[in-house]
């Protein structure tokens, strides 16, 4: 039977305005998820300039249960 290999994270990431560009600030495993916190990060954090949600492809590690 086929094993994934990889797992899906939802990368949340912020632009603060200081010439850096994007910063991964959280990550979580569900899209419902990553958009709940997106939702908290524009309620309070005010020095934010930008927010997205990147959909990244992580490696499993062998024998590591999630």
């Amino acid at each position: 039977m086929y094993q994934r290999k990889t797992r899906d994270e939802y990368e949340i990431q912020c632009d603060y305005g200081y010439g850096d560009g994007f910063e991964c600030v959280c990550a979580e495993d569900t899209r419902k998820e990553a958009n709940q916190r997106r939702f908290e990060y524009l309620q309070n954090d005010t020095q934010m300039k930008r927010i997205r949600i990147v959909k990244k492809r992580v490696k499993i590690m062998e024998g590591a249960k999630r």
